[in-house]
């Protein structure tokens, strides 16, 4: 088998991630809430239906998962698996439903071995997972009409897809690529398995009206519009031998910090994430605090603008704003010089981010330069003076300042997503630049977004994604992001999916980091501890690795106080 280098996930990363505790239902009590099981065994769970307060999840409310990216199939990654795992130890790709994978000898063919007897959900109606299922993947996320944002990349990654046999899958692509592995793999989203014989019988869910099967620990129960979604424990044995403490797991959306923190400490839910000062608060009442195995979401401002008229990968064809401001290094500059990110950190934080050199990278991951950490203080620190220079040298002032459109939006994995986004307004506005604070539906924000009609804009932005698919979302054309583009960086991006050779990567991961922090083509902020707050007396434990996109996922692993 060949398993590829994977670095670990980052080393101070996650993301404070905003769980919204609703205020009306109670949990579930479980048949036996007090006793031990039968024969002096371990106490039964005290509630059947373990209740999560979650933010509000960002774009379009759906079950169909090739309309799912990562900032909203997070709460199902108990539900589908992927052909290739994350060990949450180790930060390493690992079996999943595929036992062995290898590219071929030209870098052009990805062949997988597939576990063989794997039921999905359904009680045997819909069969095993086989190869062709894959296939169906494939073509269901390549779609003309699918919305997933890594939709483009794999209708222009692979061919076709070669079900040789029930378990021997063939992926013939369309160039080499060395980030194909990452695309079948858990720490991506997208590749997440479902049923061919489910989609012939009955077509892709329609909205929220039911869902996908999948093969994992739990499976799909209900859900409500902008309310919550419930998944529910397979009873039969899982193929890894998991057998999840709690028989439901409720995720309900709820958006104010002061909403979650009361549900929790009235008991309504059982886990909420909240900014620091609440976190505190509810520690001092009797909850505990968890944090993720492996730190690495980030917080920053994606600066939306730069689109080239044909994507992927065509930057021959122009920008569809050429003339916009945040075209001018100058002035993508002089937005983080504004910034006082120490003391954002201490407000929003208490002070426990972790300083972000360049957006991606870190230490742990592959090309960290440091040289980067010498120059960052002239490169972004804060400087009020300089950043008024700057947007002078680019034209801007009294006479004709700066426009600029901030979006308050709920930010997946970081609490208070609005308040960060109305501070980074006010230290722009202390410059001279004229910002317009945006309320927006998230749907329509998607829509447009996806319309490429965000000419000089910003969106706080949080995720625990990898390097390459980060990288790939926000600042190429690969994906369907939308934040700062250059030629260069797509030369770059080029150039690493051609190189399969790992002792060679790493050089190129470096030029990209390079033109990450040179170009500024982001606001940058911080590495975020993954925290979540829970009710002791419910929660015993949870490992999970807090570095993923929505950062509570392997909710599978959650244990039950005993």
């Amino acid at each position: 088998m060949t398993h590829p280098r994977f670095s670990p996930v980052a080393s101070l990363a996650a993301c404070l991630m905003a769980l919204a505790a609703g205020c009306t239902a109670q949990g579930v009590p479980a048949s036996d809430p007090g006793g031990g099981a039968p024969g002096g065994g371990p106490a039964a769970p005290k509630v059947d239906r373990l209740v999560l307060a979650v933010d509000p999840l960002t774009g379009e409310e759906t079950n169909e998962l090739r309309n799912m990216s990562s900032p909203s199939v997070w709460i199902y990654r108990s539900v589908y698996e992927y052909p290739i795992a994350l060990d949450i130890k180790t930060g390493k790709l690992i079996p999943g439903l595929a036992t062995a994978w290898k590219y071929g000898a030209d870098g052009k063919t990805f062949e997988m071995k597939l576990r063989p007897n794997i039921p999905y959900h359904g009680g045997g109606k819909w069969g095993d997972f086989v190869a062709e299922d894959l296939a169906y993947m494939r073509e269901d996320i390549s779609r003309p009409d699918s919305l997933h944002g890594q939709t483009r990349y794999f209708r222009s990654a692979v061919a076709s897809v070669e079900a040789r046999t029930d378990t021997d899958v063939v992926f013939h692509l369309t160039k080499p690529d060395g980030q194909f592995v990452l695309a079948m793999s858990e720490t991506q989203g997208g590749a997440e398995v479902r049923s061919k014989k489910q989609y012939d019988a009955e077509g892709n869910p329609v909205g929220i009206r039911g869902a996908h099967v999948g093969t994992g620990p739990y499976q799909y129960l209900s859900r409500e519009q902008g309310t919550k979604a419930i998944i529910q424990r397979v009873e039969t044995p899982h193929w890894t031998g998991v057998t999840p403490d709690f028989k439901e797991i409720e995720y309900r959306f709820v958006r104010e910090p002061s909403t979650r923190l009361a549900a929790l400490l009235t008991g309504e839910v059982h886990m909420a994430s909240l900014p620091d000062d609440l976190q505190v608060q509810a520690v001092k009442q009797g909850k505990k605090a968890l944090q993720g195995i492996f730190p690495g979401v980030r917080v920053f401002g994606q600066m939306l603008c730069c689109y080239f008229k044909e994507e992927p990968g065509q930057p021959q064809s122009g920008f569809v704003f050429p003339d916009s401001p945040l075209q001018d290094v100058r002035v993508r500059k002089a937005l983080n010089k504004a910034v006082n990110k120490d003391e954002m950190n201490k407000a929003f934080f208490g002070g426990r981010g972790q300083n972000m050199i360049v957006n991606h990278f870190h230490p742990t991951r592959d090309g960290w330069d440091t040289g980067w950490e010498r120059r960052w203080a002239s490169e972004y620190g804060y400087d009020v003076e300089a950043s008024k220079r700057l947007l002078a040298e680019a034209g801007y002032g009294p006479s004709r300042p700066l426009n600029l459109g901030v979006f308050t939006l709920a930010v997946t994995g970081v609490a208070g997503g609005p308040d960060i986004a109305e501070a980074l307004g006010n230290y722009w506005n202390a410059v001279g630049v004229k910002v317009n604070l945006i309320s927006i539906d998230a749907a329509e924000f998607a829509r447009r977004g996806r319309n490429k009609e965000y000419d000089s804009h910003i969106q706080v932005f949080g995720t625990g994604s990898n390097q390459w698919t980060g990288l790939s979302v926000t600042n190429t054309s690969f994906a369907t992001g939308g934040g700062v583009r250059t030629v260069k960086m797509e030369e770059l991006i080029t150039e690493l999916t051609n190189t399969l050779e790992e002792d060679k990567r790493d050089g190129v991961w470096r030029k990209i980091g390079e033109e990450l922090f040179s170009a500024h083509m982001g606001i940058q902020l911080f590495y975020l501890p993954a925290e979540a707050a829970v009710d002791p007396t419910v929660i015993g434990s949870w490992a999970f690795p807090g570095s993923l996109t929505g950062t509570w996922t392997h909710v599978h692993n959650i244990k039950a106080a005993r």
